[in-house]
């Protein structure tokens, strides 16, 4: 009990992954009598020695991924050697040597010891090793391989790499896509002002592997959410590199404009989103610089994507990636390493579409670099331990391709913006320490860790011209928001966290009980605002005050996972696991209880463009009654004594996990698995306006009429009264949302075939419900149905989001997704790849929006216009990929000519439509699928 009272008393970084893999090798002679002093040496892309102990057990831990030869030697005994033992990143290779008396050296084959029958593996995982990364054909991004795991889902469809310039949204298992982690060689990275997006791109040729992690009782997890984690390369004592060159333009693509569109979408192309060219290139390089001793590695890579909207608006990314690993063996026991990254993104034409035309559109740049120590100590036999730092550079602007000296319309009557858009800075600083330990004593294993990561955020948002933002509402007629001229965020957020493990083996049965405590604050920033001299009573310039600790999550969450090997052979295994996650702090958390506001405004209805600029001007407001205001108490718009908002009861976010399973070997080489997951997630946080409840809101009519595709309907909208109308309608209050909940029920089945006998291949499939509950008055607000909330008890939960230049994407998890990636080597170096995806569609929440319904907190709402969320969904999506490589060897050096098909069959699937049918483009065709395309490529490595 001290000893779990010393952990917990210290902290780890909460989104650390274990990024290395392990061998555990048990020695006995011929008869079972296990054999203490054997000396075992494993060499591969690490090298390592240890003698067996008193149990004949050697341990073998923090190993990068790759393929080992052990070779073991004890007087008396013949020699052992195995040239094939794989080893992946969070798994554990048990490799059981028996020794025969005499001279005769023992050969064994266990290669058929695959990864996914692991007695010791607590994660719902997937590891997809480099054979797949370089073999399979793909877009070469982390979010096209996300969505061949089963049970994660992307919102959008990369043909050959077009959506390769922005980060994909993606959840797993009814958890928030704000709950996904990234990390990179075991250190999170994660971008904590938008939580769950990765601060970075990246250069595909870098990585040795990735493990996805989705679930499961490992206490290295803290969150629900998908735990992506890159394993870099790194040198060894054999030098290795690469290079390649993939291009891709108009001239190799097809054109997959159904005839019923060209007339309505297609413009004067007659073509669809597309791609214009494509380009990627660069080189990796590997080695010793003092053999046994030290190693290094580096890489530089460039990728060039520019793709063509619709409208056939260009959106050109252009990424540069540099990257730098160096390893020293100090002693036998110490081994140091030091790691540098660094991504530079710059983009012209970022969130061109339909409904951005160029002049709104942004141009994105900015550098994000990562600074990384790492330190391995051996103490005896039993005792390891890791000791990390990590230095994260984190920011980025986007300018308006317009300028700043124009005046901005948000959304025209098609809901097209015009003119300019807004100005946004940031920069997000990280500092990450962690120290890991794992002890081997008898049947035990145990691991504890702590550490401490920091996450700073300053951004500032400018809007353009004279701060006034025009909506049109038939036009001439026009809505004004006159907003401060600049909105500027400061906060700092710290976490710390320790968990403590024990992983216990009594023959069959393993089990793995542990716990995590997590602690998360975010702090608000002193900052400054301007305001805006067309309103200065109303919004004047504003200086905040700091406020410390203004959210603070404090969790524990226990872990246990149970598994029991079946059989003679012990090839099946079955699993159990119950886990408790909290959710992670967003570092602007806090930033609503600024004495200044995050955001102020005011709004203005019925402005008439009298000047017929289409713009709203300060003179078309002048004398003009206020409609309504946010951000600021409109008694008392100088305040800066006392916030705003005030904090109520809360809790921490939770999420409770059941996961029953079994994995099998079919065959060497081949594992099947299969998992039912439920999942209960509660303790929401919100903030509704202070004292409201959904008791406070009465019907107060029906919007009703006729509208295609969803036909007649007849919605109840409600408001507030009166008697029940809050004296300060901006002022909220942080509290837990009681009442609140969600459930997720889903089934996984997943099949790996590892690279072996000239074929290897990954199959998943999986299914899904995910529904909402609401259990008393507390649990929401204003009941009108809306596609932010379909106020729908037992619904499926919609989610929605977006990207550059996407059209409005409403995930609602698929009841089905099937995934298969495959390669065949055949005859004269011809090898076939392949890479297939089928789903289910997203939710189509046909709406309308600025509904007038009377309420005096918010006279205009949107309302959702189907009966149930599900009623309406995009086509299902198929996407097929394939590959054509002729492989040229020569002694270690490979060549490979690529040829790699992206969606084959030339789909042209509708991906999004225009849900809102008051604009005049309602249900009008948004996006489709990119096209067929080639794309050619050559690599060389050794």
């Amino acid at each position: 009990m001290g000893l779990v009272c010393a952990a917990l008393a210290l902290a780890v970084p909460s989104s650390a992954q274990v990024y290395t893999g392990r061998i555990d090798v048990t020695v006995a002679d011929t008869t079972g009598a296990v054999l203490p002093g054997v000396t075992v040496d494993i060499a591969g892309p690490q090298n390592k020695t240890a003698a067996t102990d008193n149990k004949g057990e050697a341990h073998f831990l923090n190993l990068p991924p790759g393929t080992y030869t052990v070779a073991a030697k004890l007087s008396g005994f013949g020699d052992y050697t195995n040239k094939n033992v794989p080893v992946t990143a969070g798994t554990s290779v048990p490799l059981k040597i028996a020794l025969g008396v005499g001279g005769v050296a023992t050969q064994v084959d266990v290669s058929a010891a695959s990864p996914t029958i692991d007695p010791k593996k607590t994660a719902t995982s997937t590891n997809v090793t480099y054979d797949e990364l370089q073999k399979v054909p793909s877009s070469r991004d982390p979010w096209v391989v996300l969505q061949t795991v089963p049970g994660v889902i992307v919102d959008r469809v990369n043909v050959g790499g077009a959506e390769s310039g922005q980060q994909s949204n993606y959840q797993a298992k009814g958890a928030s896509g704000g709950d996904n982690t990234w990390n990179i060689d075991g250190v999170a990275i994660t971008d904590m002002s938008a939580l769950g997006s990765s601060p970075t791109y990246y250069d595909f040729d870098m990585f040795q592997e990735m493990q996805v992690t989705t679930g499961g009782a490992d206490v290295n997890s803290a969150t629900p959410g998908v735990a992506l984690n890159f394993v870099l390369k790194g040198g060894s004592n054999t030098p290795h590199g690469s290079t390649r060159f993939y291009f891709e333009n108009q001239s190799l693509q097809s054109n997959n404009m159904p005839a019923d569109l060209k007339a309505s979408i297609g413009g004067k192309s007659g073509k669809g989103n597309r791609m214009d060219e494509y380009k990627d290139y660069g080189f990796e390089l590997g080695g010793p610089i003092l053999k046994d001793h030290l190693w290094a590695w580096g890489s530089v890579g460039r990728t060039d994507v520019t793709v063509l909207t619709l409208t056939s608006t260009p959106d050109a990314t252009f990424l540069k990636n540099y990257a730098f690993k160096g390893v020293g063996q100090v002693t036998r026991d110490l081994r140091g390493s030091f790691t540098f990254f660094e991504g530079i993104k710059n983009k012209f034409g970022r969130s061109a579409g339909p409904q951005r035309p160029p002049e709104t559109t942004w141009d994105q740049g900015g550098p994000t670099k990562l600074y990384k120590g790492e330190v391995n100590y051996v103490v005896g036999n039993n005792l390891f331990l890791t000791g990390r730092f990590a230095h994260v550079v984190g920011g980025f602007f986007l300018t308006p391709e317009g300028g700043l000296d124009k005046n901005m319309v948000y959304s025209d009557d098609d809901g097209i913006g015009r003119f300019s858009w807004y100005e946004y800075k940031t920069n997000r600083p990280q500092d990450n320490v962690s120290l890991d330990a794992n002890i081997f004593k008898g049947s035990h294993e145990l691991k504890f860790g702590f550490g401490y990561r920091a996450a700073d955020v300053d951004s500032s948002y400018t809007v353009p011209g004279n701060a006034i933002i025009t909506y049109y509402d038939g036009y001439p007629n026009m809505i004004a928001e006159v907003t401060a001229w600049n909105h500027f965020t400061g906060t700092s957020a710290k976490y710390t966290s320790g968990f403590i493990a024990d992983t216990i083996s009594k023959d069959r049965l393993t089990a793995n009980i542990g716990v995590r405590w997590d602690h998360q604050a975010s702090s608000v920033l002193p900052y400054s605002q301007k305001g805006n001299s067309i309103l200065p009573t109303l919004l004047p310039d504003l200086t905040g005050k700091a406020a410390e600790d203004v959210v603070v999550w404090n969790s524990i969450a226990p872990r246990l996972g149970l598994s029991y090997a079946l059989g003679e052979d012990r090839k099946s295994i079955l699993r159990a696991s119950y886990s408790r996650f909290a959710s992670q702090l967003n570092a602007g958390q806090g930033s609503f209880f600024s004495t200044v506001g995050s955001f102020r405004g005011v709004y203005f209805y019925g402005v008439t463009d009298t000047n017929g600029n289409k713009t709203v001007d300060a003179a078309e407001i002048a004398g003009m009654e206020v409609g309504n205001w946010y951000g600021f108490d409109i008694d008392n718009p100088a305040n800066v004594g006392t916030p705003n908002h005030k904090v109520g009861d809360y809790q921490t976010p939770m999420t409770d996990e059941l996961v029953f399973g079994a994995d099998h070997e079919l065959m060497p080489n081949f594992g099947v698995s299969g998992n039912v997951t439920w999942r209960k997630f509660t303790h929401f946080n919100w903030r509704p306006v202070q004292g409201l409840r959904s008791d406070d809101y009465v019907q107060l009519g029906t919007f009703a009429g006729s509208d295609a595709p969803v036909g007649s309907y007849s919605k109840p909208y409600y408001g507030v009264t009166a008697a029940t109308m809050p004296a300060n309608r901006t002022a909220t209050e942080y509290i837990d949302r009681e009442g609140y909940s969600q459930r997720y029920l889903g089934l996984e089945l997943s099949a790996t075939k590892r690279l072996a006998n000239r074929w290897m291949a990954r199959f998943g499939f999986s299914t899904n419900d995910h529904r909402e509950y609401f259990d008393g008055v507390n649990s929401r607000t204003d009941p009108t149905s809306s596609t932010a909330n379909p106020n729908i008890d037992g619904g499926q939960v919609l989610r929605a989001t977006g990207g550059s230049g996407k059209s409005g994407i409403y995930m609602l998890l698929p009841k089905y997704q099937f995934i298969l990636t495959g390669l065949y080597q055949g005859p004269w170096g011809i090898n076939f790849g392949a890479n297939m995806l089928n789903r289910q569609g997203y939710a189509m929440p046909y709406f309308r929006d600025r509904v007038a319904t009377g309420d005096p907190l918010g006279n205009l709402k949107t309302v959702l216009l189907v009966k149930d969320v599900p009623d309406f969904r995009l086509p299902s999506v198929t996407s097929l990929d394939v590959r054509l490589e002729k492989e040229f060897a020569f002694n270690r050096y490979r060549f490979n000519v690529d040829l790699d098909i992206f969606n084959l069959t030339n789909s042209a699937t509708v991906l999004g439509r225009q849900y809102n049918l008051r604009l005049g483009t309602a249900n009008t065709v948004q996006e489709i699928m990119n096209p067929r395309i080639l794309r050619l490529g050559v690599r060389f490595n050794f």
